[in-house]
């Protein structure tokens, strides 16, 4: 029973050397590629025509984040610009939307109600940023893998 285990686990790494050598080229590429810091082949940016402004400046939009590599991953989400501050803050993150949401609605200066439609996923809701706070409304809708 030893000597069994010793053909395989011989096997297994003559095998292993084999598909080593056979992609020899490709293994620097692979490093190299997992080595690169994040964000490096992402495009990132508001959506145009996607804002609400209240009377007091502060600006909500849609946002996305769409990075390649093996293949393409895109973020969705939602941030809040406050007046005469440069850093945006983002609200939720969400899968893609559609049928024309979300609809950003001011009630006050204070309140913003975020209507994102059917979605699949949400995750990080800020309820509050400063003096303002945000209401969501979403149905969950149900998950095709087809």
């Amino acid at each position: 029973m030893k000597r069994g285990w010793v053909v395989l686990l011989a096997a297994l790494v003559i095998a292993l050397g084999a598909i080593v050598w056979e992609f020899r080229r490709t293994v620097p590429f692979l490093i190299m590629f997992a080595m690169e810091p994040a964000g490096h082949g992402c495009d990132e940016g508001p959506l145009t025509d996607s804002g609400a402004t209240n009377s007091r400046g502060d600006l909500v939009e849609k946002y996305i984040k769409a990075c390649t590599g093996f293949g393409t991953v895109v973020d969705y989400s939602i941030v809040l610009q406050l007046r005469g501050d440069q850093k945006t803050r983002t609200l939720v993150e969400h899968d893609r939307l559609y049928y024309q949401y979300p609809k950003f609605r001011w009630i006050n200066d204070d309140l913003l109600n975020i209507d994102l439609g059917e979605v699949s996923w949400v995750s990080l809701k800020t309820d509050r940023v400063g003096s303002i706070r945000i209401t969501y409304l979403y149905t969950k809708a149900a998950i095709s893998w087809w």
